[in-house]
């Protein structure tokens, strides 16, 4: 659990904001504030970058983001999350690391593998009860406050191998690499799969060698690496969903205005749609791009997700009835359509 840092009263912290440019306005000043990123995804980076303009625009100049989504303040979700916590800046976009903090419980279900059926389905938990539930714990533990009204969806993962994957039972034995998250291990184990570790640096090398046959990974991380050129087969799984937040500092959000706090998140809701509209077309530029490069694209009517599904939520559930909290996953899956 973060501890926060001693720190001196608001009323002085913004005054001195004031002076160096960021916090509240004085005498007709516009508010400046610093919107604070590592360029994790160019999208987003983009996105954001959307957003911030929008803000001065609809504020008439009386908001005025400064930006640093490229990593200026940091390239470490975990620096970047405790710089947010601290105050050193007044809005971060990163994904779920301060949730993470904040409700592990429920994060950890998170990384199970088949939990979400769709980007909409994981949409539609974080507009849910149990999304607002989680929102107001961050709130009480680490002082953020999380918008979720609009997410920036994220390109969901896909399995590549160099055999075709139309079933769980086609996956045993095979070596495949994940990223070192316990929850993702544990749930390709389930289905079978020789989980082998594997840096991403070293990927290439390792699936052209023979090391591992298989990966999972979203789209654009298959062509920045590569991969297409070591793998026969991709298969449509689309097994996780992930997203990006816009957080806010809650000592300075709670400064603004009803109307400023409005104009700030119809940006995030314009530039967030933005962004997941470039995603979706994004992901299917590559597909197209790889069928033509060689890989065979398995679709996802053609793959027996229920098969997965079977082998690795069972044993999960079971694996982590002490850290799941009760009936979470029930409550997930009550928001499918």
């Amino acid at each position: 659990m973060l501890t926060r840092a001693i720190a001196i009263p608001l009323a002085a912290a913004l005054a001195i904001s004031v002076l160096s440019g960021t916090g509240a306005a004085q005498a007709g000043q516009p508010i400046s504030f610093k919107m604070v990123g590592n360029n994790a995804s160019a999208l987003s980076t983009k996105a954001a970058q959307k957003i911030a303009a929008a803000i001065e625009t609809k504020s008439g100049g009386e908001l005025k983001p400064l930006l640093y989504l490229e990593g200026q303040l940091g390239d470490n979700d975990e620096d970047l999350c405790t710089g947010l916590t601290e105050g050193n800046y007044e809005m971060l976009l990163n994904p779920e690391m301060l949730f993470n903090w904040a409700v592990p419980d429920w994060m950890s279900m998170f990384n199970m593998t088949f939990i979400f059926d769709n980007q909409q389905h994981l949409q539609r938990f974080w507009d849910s009860e149990i999304g607002a539930e989680l929102v107001q714990k961050l709130k009480d533990k680490q002082h953020v406050t999380a918008y979720i009204k609009t997410i920036a969806l994220r390109g969901p993962r896909y399995l590549t191998a160099n055999q075709a994957i139309r079933k769980v039972s086609d996956l045993e034995g095979v070596k495949l690499r994940t990223p070192n998250n316990a929850g993702v291990i544990a749930s390709w184990r389930a289905a079978g799969a020789n989980v082998t570790p594997v840096a991403w640096g070293e990927l290439f090398g390792a699936l052209q060698s023979g090391i591992v046959s298989a990966q999972e990974n979203p789209l654009a991380n298959i062509e920045q690496a590569g991969l297409f050129q070591v793998q026969k087969y991709l298969m449509q799984t689309e097994h996780q969903y992930t997203n990006y937040f816009m957080y806010f500092n809650d000592e300075w959000y709670e400064t603004l205005s009803d109307g400023h706090k409005r104009i700030i998140g119809e940006a995030i809701d314009e530039g967030f749609a933005w962004h997941n509209r470039e995603v979706e077309a994004e992901d299917n530029r590559l597909l197209e791009s790889f069928r033509q490069k060689g890989m065979i694209v398995i679709p996802k009517n053609e793959i027996d997700i229920e098969s997965f599904k079977r082998k690795i939520i069972p044993a999960l559930l079971e694996e982590n009835k002490s850290v799941y909290p009760a009936g979470a996953y029930e409550k997930i899956q009550s928001l499918r359509r």
